[in-house]
């Protein structure tokens, strides 16, 4: 008896060692795998900052004032001339604006066109607006499409973050996200 219970315990020794020994290797696999997956994550954060630059467009605009304050969602629309690179270019577009319950409001299935002398080009946008010292902000993002023509074709399919602040006049600035 005392023989099969000494060959038990050597044979779960063969076993158990082994695994034992595999699994501390593996977890050092593992670890090494993690601070090198670290390393890349941190070289990829730092090739991921944004640096917007000069803004492509600008534009100072006015925009109507609302018919009906009471509404819980409204036609937002503006018109403005503005500078895209060197070009003047006209804006007009609209988009659906709808209150949040924290105080801002949002603009969604937004449209806009630019127009020059010879090209046009339109995109879709969305913005977050809030309101702070009887100014109003607007923060968002242009996605154009891909027909833009003529000598705006430079914008076919690019994307585009602005800001606009609304005081007595509009002034809007667009940034091309590259």
């Amino acid at each position: 008896m005392k023989v099969l219970y000494y060959n038990l315990v050597v044979l779960a020794t063969i076993m158990i060692v082994p695994l034992l020994m595999f699994s501390s290797t593996d977890d050092e696999l593992v670890y090494a795998q993690q601070e090198e997956n670290q390393t890349d994550f941190i070289d990829i954060q730092e090739r991921m900052n944004l640096t917007l630059g000069k803004p492509i467009y600008t534009e100072i605009f006015t925009v109507p004032k609302s018919q009906d304050d009471n509404l819980t969602s409204s036609v937002y629309s503006f018109s403005g001339n503005g500078n895209l690179n060197g070009m003047k270019v006209s804006a007009t577009g609209n988009g659906l604006m709808v209150p949040r319950e924290d105080g801002t409001s949002s603009i969604t299935d937004g449209r806009a066109l630019f127009t020059s002398e010879n090209g046009s080009a339109s995109y879709s946008f969305g913005a977050i607006i809030d309101i702070e010292n009887n100014v109003t902000r607007h923060l968002g993002a242009a996605f154009f499409d891909a027909n833009a023509t003529g000598n705006l074709e430079i914008l076919k399919s690019i994307v585009g973050v602005y800001k606009a602040l609304i005081g007595e006049k509009g002034i809007f600035a667009m940034w091309q996200l590259k």
